[in-house]
This record gives structure tokens, sequence and C-alpha cells, in this order.
């Protein structure tokens, strides 16, 4: 739900679309895990995420979720530069 927020706050459409499009990817691969695991739905073979063993499902969640992070970090110089900007307003 964080990042979803983050994501919302962004200004730039790309990132809102692709983060809350891995925020999916995550969480609907958890919900069908553990809807299987409750006996609500049958088994798929779908790892966990970050938890099931499994060498390309690891590396391509890990990948994923870096793009997560990378998208959705504070970057430094665009509050420098809103801030500089206010300034020469001023």
């Amino acid at each position: 739900m964080r990042t979803l927020r983050q994501a919302m706050e962004e200004q730039d459409l790309f990132v809102q679309f692709a983060a809350c499009g891995l925020v999916a990817l995550f969480g609907l691969q958890a919900l069908i895990n553990m809807s299987v695991n409750v006996n609500l739905m049958p088994a798929k073979g779908m790892t966990l995420p970050f938890i099931s063993y499994g060498g390309s499902s690891l590396l391509a969640l890990a990948f994923a979720m870096g793009m997560l992070l990378a998208l959705t970090r504070r970057r430094a110089g665009s509050n420098v530069s809103a801030a500089s900007g206010r300034r020469a307003n001023a």
C-alpha cells in the first residue's frame, strides 16, 4: 500500500503505471499462492514471492523489485530544483 501511495504522488505517468503494474504482479502472485494454500483454488505451481524456491522466479522477482524501488525512490535533485525555482520567483 505504501508503494501505491508513493506511485500516486509521482508526476510522471509512466512511473505511476509501471509501479502499479509491478505491485499488482507481486500482490496477485502472493494472493494466488495464499488461496491455493487455503484450498480456495486448485494448485497452479506458482511460487510465493521471495519465499518459495525457484531460481528463475527469484531472479525475476528480485529484478522487478529493484525496478520498483528505483521508480519510487525520492530524488534529491527534484526537491532542490523546485526550492531554487521558488526562490527565483520570490
